[in-house]
Order: structure tokens, then C-alpha cells, then sequence
């Protein structure tokens, strides 16, 4: 079955897939546990701000719910901070792309692509009260305000409570100054089965923040949540843009014999390019930590795989039209390309864990070539859901097979 997607003026056809896939009953801290073990029949996978196509927004309950539907464990998440200290759940310093701000003020709407329009900070505004946050809609990929508001993680988290889903957050703090009110906003919360927040809820942190142990296990929440007892799981993310800044092999190391660190995130771009090294590391079988993750991106828009150009895609970038990944890498790659828009080539690399905007497609491509054994994640005296089940409510537009 074909339907067509309307992409700069243009009619191109699309492939609807079917994705056969149902909520699980999954157990968090078995889902952690395979963060730090990997093994060979089973790739994690992360939704990158939930299932946020066709007309679902992005970061928004209903693209939470949509992937704890379709089977998704993990679901990545950016989090700032507001004017008066709360956490909206946006993915970009601006509000403009993301929310009906610009219809709300009188304003002009904020044109992602132009930069024109009105697309002012987050960290400017409060999430209460009038003219708060809290009162703007949320728009989908194609620019449409939907009918749902920008929530904040502790709400998100009581959504999951509410809703029953069975699946581990990836904090991706936007803002370092939002990392510590996280943890003491989530230090009551739990999910259903009354495991606390702090410790399903991932520390996904820049390394250059924190760039060995003895800095991050000082900071005041982190001594809190060893004093209370709670076992937190931290991922340190390594990226050639820090090459020049501190020793990352270094920094993997050490952090790697800590009991919090769970897995190491490698956005390494091309074989052989900066922070190959850390990605070694990770296969060695002496290493203390043997899993590693990386991002593959689509961008914040659909892409049919026709539109690839050379083996690599197009990819938004803020104020600018699409962009193809090779003109962004500069010395982030060691061959000029970025290898991290190739399905193969990610698998081929070793990552146990993928964050991605298509983490429904990976499921269905992972299962066939017997890569998605979640029966390990089931919690104990659970079964796991057939996932034909749900073929026939759930669906989505892409052009994998």
C-alpha cells in the first residue's frame, strides 16, 4: 500500500508500513540491567521524544503513549529549565517550533527554516501563570498546533504512573542548571510497580559537563541519592566535538568502574574517526562496561530514503533549509562522512542500544533478523504481548519494508 506525503511542493510516495508490535509488560530494572549486559539477541531501543509522526507531537503524552504502545522500552527526552525553576519538556532552546507561541502573543509564527518569526527562550518564561508555558499547544512535525500543552517531566512521569507504561526515560538535559531540580522533582515520584523515578529515569549528560567521577559524585543531588540509597544510572555522552577539550578515553575509563554508570553513548561518525577508541573499549571483553550506544537521525521531519544523496540525508538545522549530515560533520569525521543515517553500519559497529526517530521501523527490522528478543525485559510472571495484536490500530508512514 502506498499513500503520498506533500515535501516542499512536491508529491512523493510513501510506503505505509504495519508495524507488528503491542505494549509489554516489561520490568524497568530488567531494562536497565540490559543497558550494562549486552547480549546477541537483543538491541535496545530508545524513541527519540516518543512515536511523534503523523500529526503526534513530539516530547507530548500522546507520543509517550504511542510508543509503550508499539513496544518501544525506552523513550529519550530533552528537558529545560524554566523562569520560575520548572522542567518543560521541549527539545529546543526556543519555543517557536514546538509550541502555538507566536499565535498566543499576536505574534508572527516562528518559521524553523528562516529563522524568521517569534521563537524566544525558554529559560525567558515561566511555566505558570499568565502568558506561562503551560498555556501553549504543541505542534506536530508539519507545523499544526495540535490540542495538547507542553508538559513538564514530573508530570510526564505521573503520566506514565497513570497510564500503566512499563518502559525507562532518557534525560537529555538541554540546560545544566535543569539536572539537579530533575532529580529532587523525581525523588518521590515512582511508576506502577512503585520503582522510583530517580532510577528508571536516565542521567544522559554531556561528559564535558562532568569529565571524571570525582566532579559528578560531588554535586549535591548525587551525594543525596547515594546517601538515600538510590540507585541512580548515569550514561556519559562522548562526541569528537570534545576531542580538544578533555581526555574522553580517560573519562570512559573511570567512569566505567563506577557502580552508576550503566553504558557509555559513542557518537562516533565515521570507522576509524575521533573516539574510535571509546567505541574499542566497549568490545573489550576485560572492559568493566561492554555496551555503547549511539543517535540515528531523520531529522524533525519525514524523509523518504529516495531523498538520500550519497548515502546520507537531509536533516534540519535551525534557520537553515536541510541540510545533508556529510556538510555538518566537519572533523567530527576522519573520511568526511557520517555514517549514522545507515542502519547496516550501526549494527555493524556493536551498538547494543539505538536512540531514534523510527524506533517502530528498527523494532520490525530488528525482529526479523532476530535482534529484538524483549522476553528478556518481561517482568516476572508476565508474558510477552503478540504483537500482531496491534496491526490494527497502529501505523505509520516510512520506507522500510
Amino acid at each position: 500500500m502506498f499513500t503520498f506525503s506533500v515535501l516542499f511542493g512536491v508529491l512523493l510516495p510513501v510506503q505505509v508500513v504495519y508495524v507488528q508490535a503491542a505494549h509489554q509488560p516489561y520490568d524497568v530494572r530488567k531494562i536497565i540491567d540490559a543497558f550494562r549486559n549486552p547480549v546477541d539477541d537483543l538491541k535496545l531501543l530508545c524513541a527519540h521524544r516518543g512515536l511523534r509522526w503523523n500529526g503526534t507531537a513530539e516530547n507530548s503524552r500522546d507520543s509517550y503513549f504511542r510508543a509503550s504502545e508499539a513496544g518501544i522500552e525506552c523513550i529519550e527526552t530533552e528537558i529545560h529549565l524554566s523562569l520560575d525553576g520548572l522542567l518543560p519538556m521541549i527539545h529546543d532552546h526556543g519555543l517557536g517550533r514546538t509550541t502555538d507561541i507566536g499565535e498566543m502573543t499576536g505574534q508572527a509564527a516562528y518559521n524553523p527554516y528562516t529563522a524568521e518569526g517569534f521563537n524566544p527562550k525558554v529559560s525567558g518564561y515561566n511555566f505558570t501563570g499568565l502568558g506561562g508555558i503551560e498555556l501553549l499547544r504543541l505542534r506536530d512535525e508539519q507545523g499544526r498546533v495540535r490540542d495538547e500543552y507542553v508538559p513538564t517531566l514530573p508530570q510526564m512521569i505521573e503520566s506514565i504512573f497513570d497510564s500503566g507504561m512499563d518502559v525507562v526515560l532518557q534525560l537529555d538535559f538541554k540546560d545544566e542548571t535543569a539536572i539537579e531540580p530533575a532529580y529532587w522533582a523525581l525523588k518521590h515520584l515512582t511508576n506502577r510497580a512503585g520503582v522510583p523515578a530517580n532510577e528508571w529515569c536516565i542521567y544522559k549528560l554531556q561528559s564535558v559537563w562532568y569529565q571524571m567521577p570525582e566532579v559528578f559524585e560531588a554535586l549535591p543531588w548525587v551525594q543525596d541519592a547515594f546517601r538515600s540509597g538510590i540507585k541512580l544510572a548515569f550514561i556519559p555522552v562522548y562526541d569528537p566535538e570534545y576531542v580538544a577539550i578533555f581526555d574522553q578515553m580517560e573519562s570512559a575509563k573511570l567512569f566505567s568502574q563506577t557502580n552508576y554508570t550503566i553504558s557509555l553513548e559513542v557518537e562516533l561518525r565515521n570507522v576509524g574517526g575521533p573516539i574510535q577508541d571509546i567505541l574499542d573499549y566497549t568490545r573489550d571483553e576485560s572492559s568493566p562496561i561492554r555496551t555503547a550506544g549511539t543517535f540515528f537521525d531523520t531529522a524533525n521531519f519525514s524523509l523518504p530514503a529516495d531523498l538520500h544523496v550519497n548515502n546520507t540525508l537531509y536533516t534540519y538545522v535551525e534557520g537553515k533549509a536541510p541540510m545533508l549530515l556529510d556538510a555538518q560533520v566537519g572533523n567530527s569525521s576522519s573520511d568526511g562522512h557520517d555514517y549514522r543515517s545507515d542502519f547496516n553500519w550501526i549494527i555493524e559497529q556493536g551498538y547494543q542500544w539505538i536512540i531514534t526517530d523510527t524506533a517502530d521501523e528498527w523494532h520490525s527490522r530488528l525482529e526479523r533478523q532476530g535482534m529484538r528478543n524483549v522476553s528478556r525485559l518481561i517482568a516476572d510472571e508476565r508474558t510477552v504481548v503478540d504483537g500482531a495484536l496491534a496491526k490494527t490500530w497502529y501505523k505509520r508512514s516510512g520506507w522500510w519494508s
